[in-house]
């Protein structure tokens, strides 16, 4: 073979080999900044308004949820009871719910009955709560039909 289609090979394949590695990093930085762009372009849900008795409210109220049901990524669906106690999520073994995964702190999120209304909060995780795919800041109310994210794990609020 001659010198110079080796050489062209040689180039060729060097060319190559530096679009895969600067695709790769791309994806990789895409992977790590898409929950923050996220967080930025999905602005919070407003809070629910309450009525002052003076009118009367056209909006439907929010069903009132009874049950969690919680979808591990290795495991069955667990159901939990809403009743009047706290529901606690982590990995710690006092939690309610204790969840093998290293992306869920010991003690991440709580919850709890506010106010007649059952609400999420936040527990200063690492990683972060969301509500609706929405990161949850402080205590939010939550009604059935909603979807938690701790971690890997998914939890449905049901009726």
């Amino acid at each position: 073979m001659p010198p110079i289609v080796f050489t062209l090979v040689q180039g060729l394949f060097l060319i190559l080999l530096y679009l895969f590695v600067a695709r790769a990093v791309r994806w990789i930085w895409r992977d790590i900044t898409a929950p923050q762009r996220a967080a930025v372009a999905t602005p919070a849900p407003a809070p629910a308004k309450r009525g002052t008795g003076k009118g009367k409210d056209k909006r439907k109220p929010r069903a009132l949820p009874r049950e969690l049901v919680i979808h591990t990524p290795h495991g069955r669906p667990q159901v939990v009871r809403l009743d009047s106690h706290d529901v606690t999520f982590g990995r710690a073994p006092a939690s309610t719910v204790t969840l093998d995964d290293p992306y869920i702190s010991d003690h991440h999120a709580r919850v709890f009955l506010k106010d007649g209304e059952w609400c999420i909060a936040d527990l200063g995780s690492t990683n972060g709560t969301f509500l609706n795919q929405v990161k949850v800041t402080s205590a939010t109310p939550i009604a059935a039909g909603d979807q938690l994210g701790i971690g890997k794990t998914t939890v449905q609020v049901r009726k």
